[in-house]
């Protein structure tokens, strides 16, 4: 699975560091480790449930070694996968290389002719591509009646047919990303965006992903303040730097 390639990478990088801060926010989880190296991952906060989201050890993670904690990522319980996840970004996502920067909506091209294929709506990015071009399937869990989006269960019916595939990296933290990755083979462009991405191409270039957009975090006292607040992507902005790496 490549949540376990991210894992054992993550652990081959975190060289005994221990954990500083959790944070288990509406929007998004942060955990940050020593040398202020922060990650972040989206927060199932809908599927969390009145006891699952109880974590028995929560007071206990500060101090921790972080390499107790970045296996978490596989779990099923979304809340300990979320910061699992925060804490393989913590390690990967290194704010001190020299990454590329900038929005998703330049990096990728579309011609009229081109198929789009999106798992979890993006509005900023579904405005830019409606002019380009009108085949579009936009994939989600819950689909609300009388909705244009497609329930997650037509994926493998359209997503084979799709030229260029942006995917959530949320579906790293609920275990769907390898399926996803599965009918996206015919695909000249895929996408993993969100604050949420792992910044790894050494396991991402194995599945046919072109691209990485995510974030690196430039401000963590200010990231850890927003995300206890119940900040989200936009209320995240000022702390952190988007990233754009191609594979």
């Amino acid at each position: 699975m490549i949540v376990d390639e991210l894992i054992d990478q993550a652990l081959a990088m975190v060289q005994g560091r221990k954990v500083i801060d959790v944070r288990a926010g509406l929007g998004y989880t942060c955990v940050m480790l020593e040398g202020s190296a922060c990650g972040l991952a989206y927060t199932f906060r809908n599927e969390l449930g009145c006891c699952c989201g109880i974590l028995d050890v929560a007071g206990n993670l500060i101090g921790m070694n972080a390499d107790k904690i970045i296996p978490w990522a596989k779990e099923s319980d979304r809340l300990k996968a979320a910061i699992g996840l925060a804490a393989v970004n913590a390690v990967i996502n290194d704010p001190g290389k020299n990454w590329d920067t900038g929005n998703v909506l330049n990096a990728f091209t579309l011609h009229e002719s081109d198929t789009f294929g999106m798992v979890g709506e993006f509005k900023p990015i579904l405005s830019k591509v409606r002019p380009m071009t009108k085949n579009i399937y936009v994939f989600e869990q819950n689909v609300p009646e009388g909705s244009e989006l497609y329930p997650a269960d037509t994926i493998p019916r359209f997503l084979p047919g799709c030229d260029v595939v942006v995917i959530t990296a949320t579906s790293v933290i609920n275990h769907t990303i390898d399926e996803v990755v599965s009918y996206c083979k015919n695909a000249k462009e895929v996408c993993i965006v969100g604050p949420s991405t792992p910044l790894c191409p050494e396991v991402f270039r194995k599945y046919n992903i072109t691209l990485l957009a995510g974030s690196v975090v430039k401000n963590p006292e200010l990231i850890l303040q927003i995300v206890s607040q119940g900040g989200g992507t936009m209320s995240m902005k000022p702390a952190i730097e988007q990233v754009l790496l191609r594979i």
